[in-house]
């Protein structure tokens, strides 16, 4: 079952979007807070690398550590912007693409923008990190106070189906027992970077 087709519309402020890397390897997140502007968490790498010269939003683009305030043709990189689903109902949510929507329902867009913009101004989000703490739970966080990512989970059950193929080729169980086993371990470094957020 695909994607269900929904009917375009323009970007409002407090929309989570994201957008293709690496030539579709993985997708990239960021809450658009208005005036073409996007706020994300990025990884330690890209704290430490000067942000490219930008006429557009050289005066108001900020980086506070590994939370930055760009301008969306900054954050795009000429790729094409998606807007993430929020309220998904789960029988439906279980065939989307990983990464691109949550169950969960967004907060006022108001909210949305004053969280990020408070992780922007200072508040520590906590170091990204790219199974518990990346730009997907940055955004999701902002718009539902819970910081779920669906993609890295997409990766996880796409590797365990795959191991579990190739045990059962072989006539054993493993496969399933990993692929409990990566899920719990994956749930349970969650918790803990939840709670290390609130410290």
């Amino acid at each position: 079952m695909g994607q269900p087709q929904s009917k375009p519309r323009f970007l409002q402020p407090g929309d989570h979007i994201y957008c293709e890397r690496e030539g579709g390897l993985y997708d990239h997140h960021g809450i658009y807070v208005g005036d073409d502007m996007v706020i994300h968490l990025q990884g330690k790498a890209k704290k430490l690398e000067p942000l490219p010269e930008c006429r557009k939003c050289k005066d108001k683009r900020v980086q506070n550590g590994e939370i930055a305030k760009v301008c969306i043709d900054c954050f795009l990189r000429g790729e094409k912007p998606r807007i993430y689903d929020y309220g998904v109902p789960l029988n439906e949510f279980r065939f989307r693409k990983r990464g691109t929507c949550c169950p969960h329902h967004s907060k006022p867009p108001h909210e949305v923008i004053s969280a990020a913009t408070y992780f922007l101004e200072g508040a520590s989000f906590g170091h990204y990190d790219m199974f518990n703490n990346n730009c997907e739970n940055f955004a999701v966080y902002c718009k539902t106070g819970c910081a779920d990512g669906y993609q890295i989970v997409g990766f996880l059950e796409k590797g365990s189906l795959a191991t579990a193929a190739v045990a059962a080729s072989l006539g054993g169980p493993p496969g399933i027992v990993l692929c409990a086993a990566s899920m719990a371990i994956y749930g349970t470094s969650k918790v803990v970077t939840g709670l290390n957020r609130h410290n």
